[in-house]
């Protein structure tokens, strides 16, 4: 210390216990108040990276076909779905069980069979087989449509999986609709693959006259913005494809060169797990299912828009099918 006209002077660099834990308290403020705005932009950021949806564009209640099924099985848990010209909606629970659903609800059939399925496709509208992806095999099984018993074929598929996390959306692609980037399938068509463990879309192509000896690898794949690929569904009338993405409750329509078309918020945003379009091209409208494994749960829902175009929306067709188009007159 030194004195300044008699004064003691402090040092300008002295420091007590309150004014340096007011000093403390001013940096922390500073530090939190920093802390709490760079939170808020990265969520902000976050948030904005994500893609926008649309609203649903179809009637949001919906009416739920497939309360009929739990007196046969209480604890029905839907999901798979796919749609038959005669057998109409073909829904698939989690405990290995099918049933066949009209549209007014009654259930024509239904059979227990045990396993994990968690989707179901068709070839066609007038197919006599179905397939179905069983999540604990990691693998498709062929099912016989007008006995709903298995025929003993399978094929297990190269598909990632993560704890309780694994197969769980398909569809077929029949060949005159599929990329030519895909190659040359062997028996019509491909099917397409979903697992709630990644993002990605799997394409297979499947030699369905004979099981296969090790698990299949996929010929090409298709990116998507969400994980959790819950159901799948090709249209043959819309040539797109349509996701279900369950924990980010998303429905994107999509070429099958990957290329966005709509992605809509679900209606009900629960636990979509399988979808459906039953298309009139007439009308320009159709009937998006949603199956829900809530319980016994296939949601209709009326007015989804759509335009049966499918030479528009394909990456590519073979010059004979575009010759047959052209030649074809005009229905409208």
């Amino acid at each position: 210390m030194s004195k300044v006209n008699g004064e003691v002077s402090k040092p300008a660099h002295s420091w007590s216990f309150f004014s340096g834990r007011s000093r403390l308290n001013e940096i922390a403020g500073d530090f939190l108040e920093g802390a709490t705005r760079a939170f808020v932009l990265l969520v902000l950021g976050i948030a904005c990276s994500q893609p926008k949806a649309e609203e649903w564009p179809a009637e949001t209640g919906g009416t739920n076909i497939a309360a009929g099924i739990a007196n046969f099985n209480a604890g029905f848990e839907a999901s798979g779905l796919t749609y038959h010209d005669t057998y109409g909606y073909l829904v698939v629970g989690d405990d290995g069980d099918i049933a066949a659903v009209q549209e007014d609800g009654t259930v024509s059939a239904y059979k227990m069979l045990g396993g994990d399925f968690e989707g179901i496709a068709i070839k066609s509208g007038a197919a006599m087989l179905a397939y179905v992806a069983s999540e604990n095999l990691n693998a498709i099984l062929e099912l016989k449509l007008s006995t709903l018993t298995l025929t003993g074929n399978n094929w297990a598929l190269q598909l990632p999986q993560s704890g309780g996390l694994g197969f769980e959306g398909i569809t077929f692609v029949p060949s005159e609709y599929a990329p030519s980037a895909w190659g040359n399938p062997c028996c019509a068509g491909f099917f397409v693959a979903g697992t709630q463990a990644d993002s990605a879309l799997r394409i297979f192509d499947v030699d369905t006259s004979a099981n296969a000896d090790s698990a299949l690898t996929p010929v090409a794949s298709i990116p998507t913005d969400y994980g959790d690929v819950s159901g799948l569904h090709f249209s043959v009338e819309t040539g797109f494809l349509y996701v279900l993405h369950d924990a980010a409750n998303r429905l994107t329509e999509m070429r099958l060169d990957g290329t966005k078309v709509h992605q809509y918020e679900t209606p009900l945003q629960a636990a979509e797990e399988g979808v459906v379009l039953v298309a009139d091209c007439a009308s320009g409208l159709g009937v998006m299912g949603l199956a829900d494994d809530g319980g016994p749960v296939v949601m209709r829902h009326s007015g989804f828009p759509l335009v049966c175009s499918a030479a528009s929306n394909t990456a590519e067709l073979p010059p004979a099918v575009l010759w047959l188009l052209i030649k074809q007159e005009p229905n409208f």
